[in-house]
């Protein structure tokens, strides 16, 4: 007797999902014949029969299975099929057969409702339903006009602009003999303490908000300037943009940020590293707009050439010494050599991990991750995982949790913040019924929030539903809100919240320092 396993190979978590089976329960199947399709967070794979004999399948599909184990068995003979019957194990229902066709059956009902060619979709094996929506997002987002002419040409469809992007706007205008000086006179501005920076921008008739803090030897130079409240920009920081530079609440960059270009939107709680540089070649040219989302993060020694648009949506995650081009300038285009300009663009939630080089013309969509040191040319579809020189879409970048895998990571994040709460040197309470104790607060984890829980208390939960009373704080985790208002206690639920990728709203919110 045979069986069919979920291997570890190539796997950075502990369960997969089983997206399709390929054959029919019980039927015959050939060795090397592909029975069925599974989903990692890494890759889209063909699991093939490791021999000759009758497919027994113990899941249904689309459901989550822990790696390691058991999926199928392939009796050999009558008498190892009679044996499995023998044990009574659950089976899966019967499946349509899966024939010659190469994409899974959900992807072909799909492509058939929207008059989709299987044959459009670039991959290697088959082709899952999340091919498809990917494919069916990219026609809408060709054929969708840009939300201004700022960034013409280049569709905003899967980018939430930030608030702040207002192209024909005039609030925070410089009066004109002012704008001139400041252009003038940049050493002296770099050497004023940060607090007369705000004064002068001011008096100069810049927006500036309250909290506002320019670091030492930093420069802001633009026409036009509306800095939010909380807003931090850290030492030597230069800003020089030929029309505007807004940016929203909250928003901070580490030492030596350097940023040129036209005109410049970032929204409201953008966290920033040290040495970021944005600009390059052709920053001043009439394309170069720049827009980042709410809650993006732009690491360490980031680099981004802006001489056509850049649009970078909401919670994006631009990792360190990631690369993003809008030109190439080489040798002699009449000698046959390249020269390409075109705008980029990060649609929200995607990802660009370390090192990666996004090309002119490059697309990344919705929840796409791109893996680190790759190459991307052309466009990653949304919510799949690319990789490679150049980069191509190898799986899906999430996959489907149940019920019950979705509840045990819910409570091991309560124990792992117990654990880090101990560690911290804080006095907690032993974990008793999925709640603990910290700082006289109550701290617990409820599958489905209804009420009734006594203040104070700082509450996790999957869904809520009931009134929250004063004194309450409840972290929709799946929703990602807050509902109700705390202390220190939730804050510091917050930040270990947002450490683990849950950004919740409302924002924007700066981490004040507490148990965490």
């Amino acid at each position: 007797m045979l069986e069919i396993v979920l291997t570890r190979e190539d796997a950075n978590t502990e369960y997969a999902l089983l997206a399709e089976w390929l054959v029919e329960d019980r039927t015959e199947v050939n060795a090397g014949e592909p029975v069925c399709v599974v989903e990692t967070t890494k890759a889209t794979v063909e699991v093939e029969a490791p021999g000759g004999g009758t497919i027994v399948q113990l899941y249904a599909e689309n459901v989550e299975v822990e790696l390691g184990k058991t999926i199928a068995y392939v009796a050999e003979s009558a008498d190892e099929l009679a044996s499995i019957d023998a044990r009574g194990e659950e089976k899966a229902p019967p499946r349509p057969a899966a024939g010659d066709r190469k994409a899974t059956r959900k992807a072909v009902e799909l492509a058939e409702l929207h008059g989709i060619e299987l044959a459009s979709v670039e991959k290697r094996g088959f082709i899952t339903e999340k091919d498809v929506e990917a494919l069916i997002e990219a026609q809408k987002a060709a054929a969708a006009p840009s939300a201004s002419p700022a960034v013409a040409g280049v569709s905003t469809v899967g980018v939430s602009l930030p608030a702040t992007f207002d192209p024909d706007g005039t609030s925070g205008a410089l009066e004109p003999s002012s704008y001139e000086r400041l252009v003038r006179e940049q050493d002296g501005f770099r050497a004023l303490p940060p607090g007369e920076k705000v004064r002068l921008l001011r008096e100069y008739g810049a927006v500036v908000g309250d909290d506002v803090e320019l670091g030492e030897g930093s420069l802001v130079v633009a026409p036009r300037i509306v800095i939010s409240d909380g807003v931090q920009l850290g030492r030597r920081a230069t800003v020089v943009c030929e029309e505007v530079f807004s940016v929203g609440a909250v928003t901070q960059f580490g030492p030596d940020l350097e940023l040129r270009c036209r005109r410049a939107f970032l929204g409201a709680g953008i966290w920033g590293g040290r040495s970021v540089r944005i600009g390059g070649g052709g920053h001043r040219d009439p394309w170069a707009t720049l827009t980042i989302g709410d809650l993006a993060f732009v690491g360490d020694e980031a680099f981004v050439n802006v001489c056509r648009p850049v649009l970078i949506g909401r919670e994006v995650f631009l990792t360190m010494r990631s690369l993003i081009v809008t030109h190439n300038i080489g040798h002699s285009v009449l000698e046959g050599f390249e020269n390409r300009f075109a705008p980029v663009v990060l649609e929200d939630r995607s990802q660009v991990g370390l090192g990666a080089v996004l090309y002119a013309g490059a697309r990344i969509g919705s929840e796409a991750i791109v893996a680190s040191n790759s190459y991307v040319v052309g466009e990653i579809p949304a919510g799949s995982f690319a990789i490679g020189v150049p980069a191509k879409a190898t799986g899906s970048s999430s996959h489907k949790l149940s019920d019950a895998r979705r509840l045990e990571l819910a409570r091991r994040m309560l124990a792992d913040l117990h654990e880090l709460l101990a560690l911290r040197g804080h006095e907690v309470s032993p974990v008793e019924d999925d709640a603990f104790e910290v700082e006289g607060t109550r701290v617990l984890f409820t599958a489905s929030y209804r009420d009734g829980v006594e203040a104070p208390a700082v509450v996790l939960a999957l869904d809520v539903r009931g009134d929250v009373p004063d004194g309450v704080a409840v972290l929709d985790l799946l929703g990602r809100r807050i509902h109700g208002s705390g202390g220190v206690v939730l804050d510091s639920v917050r930040e270990f919240c947002r450490k683990r990728g849950i950004k919740l709203e409302p924002g924007p919110w700066k981490y004040p320092g507490g148990l965490v």
